[in-house]
């Protein structure tokens, strides 16, 4: 059904600012609310509030919270996006104040899974007013604003943990303060487009007949596995070998940079060549960036895989959920729904082999069986394109 926003001020309608918010909107959910974790973790360990294992623990549940809730906003029917984002929004910074408190592990077990909620609803609900107020201007070219929001997140935390002069909790006040200002911004801008008003006699649209999924989401629940052990750890890895522990920090700032323009880079070569040839040389490239840290000692080595994480998660990301759609928007989200269950489940088991090995197994292990995993999530996706080219 076609749909019309509620009016709102000319100032706030122009596409510049509404992309501009929708890069705050993912910049506070998930560059805060879900990567803060990583930038601040070598300090939560240095101020005794968490070791490698209970670390992972909450990793895990953060991702158990953001598949839960990506599941949820797939299949919801009737939901109110105004209403979900506006209250993604309010939970995801308040669960990032929250973690200045030391409330004991089972406390921040129960924000970490809250936030990952949180950060499923405002993803899932700004992308969607976001790509619709600008298609409805004709300006869907801003999208590529919006994507940045992730990676600016990140180099917002890395620059405040490398900055931090009073331990771990004084940083996630910080950034609980950061994603507040953003907030409002998105609040602001975002919230009232995502009242919508059914035009009447809008005709239906009649249900796509969609192609097959089972390659594509395997291939896709790998990839989550393969990127999240450095995603979560990476500072603390660094950290770990003699040779890079000054750059910990460093790196994660390198990830955030090279993420900022990486969604909108696969894109347009995915124009050019694509989408499959172009997702699997991304999954491939990341592959060697999460192994490069372990196996080459250095800090050119490492900060080469920063770049190589940073410049093709979100990428893959896009260009994977890309595949998934169908002409009809409530097929697309249901397919986008199970293609991100996969990759959820796959963020899940990543830390948790890590937290099950424990503090002294170190990290080579769950980087090495990563990379492999890319690996093999890029052969699965050579079979996906193959078997579509044969119908």
């Amino acid at each position: 059904m076609r749909s019309t926003t509620v009016p709102v001020p000319s100032v706030l309608s122009s596409p510049p600012v509404i992309a501009a918010a929708g890069l705050l909107s993912l910049l506070l959910a998930m560059g805060i609310g879900r990567f803060a974790f990583t930038a601040l973790l070598p300090q939560m360990r240095d101020d005794g509030l968490v070791d490698i294992g209970s670390a992972g623990l909450l990793a895990a549940m953060n991702y158990l919270g953001y598949l839960a809730g990506a599941l949820w906003a797939a299949f919801s029917r009737n939901a109110d996006p105004a209403r979900r984002l506006a209250g993604g929004l309010i939970a995801s910074v308040l669960t990032t104040l929250a973690m200045s408190v030391d409330l004991g592990f089972g406390g921040w077990c129960a924000l970490r899974f809250v936030s990952g909620v949180a950060s499923a609803a405002v993803y899932v609900y700004a992308t969607g007013i976001v790509l619709r107020s600008l298609a409805d201007v004709g300006a869907a070219g801003w999208s590529a604003l919006h994507y940045m929001g992730v990676g600016a997140g990140i180099v917002t935390s890395a620059i405040v943990a490398q900055n931090l002069a009073g331990g771990a909790l004084v940083g996630w006040r910080m950034l609980g303060l950061v994603a507040g200002v953003a907030a409002l911004v998105v609040g602001a801008v975002l919230v009232p487009r995502g009242r919508v008003v059914p035009l009447a006699g809008a005709a239906p649209v009649t249900p796509a007949v969609a192609p097959p999924l089972g390659w594509l989401a395997a291939a896709y629940g790998l990839a989550g596995f393969g990127y999240i052990v450095n995603a979560t750890f990476l500072p603390t890895i660094l950290r770990s070998q003699s040779g890079t522990a000054d750059a910990a920090l460093t790196g994660w700032l390198v990830v955030g940079l090279a993420a900022l323009p990486a969604t909108a880079l696969w894109v347009r070569l995915s124009f050019r060549r694509g989408v499959y040839p172009v997702l699997i040389a991304a999954t491939l490239i990341q592959a060697v960036g999460v192994a490069l840290p372990v196996l080459v000692d250095g800090v050119a080595s490492a900060m080469a895989g920063a770049v190589l994480l940073g410049g093709t998660f979100m990428g893959i990301a896009g260009l994977a959920q890309w595949l998934a759609r169908v002409p009809d928007a409530q097929t697309t989200a249901r397919r986008i729904g199970l293609i991100t269950a996969c990759y959820g489940v796959g963020q899940i088991v990543g830390p948790l082999l890590v937290a099950v090995r424990g503090r002294d197994a170190g990290f080579e292990l769950p980087v090495l069986l990563a990379a492999a995993a890319l690996v093999l999530s890029a052969l699965l996706l050579e079979v996906s394109r193959r078997r579509e080219r044969l119908g």
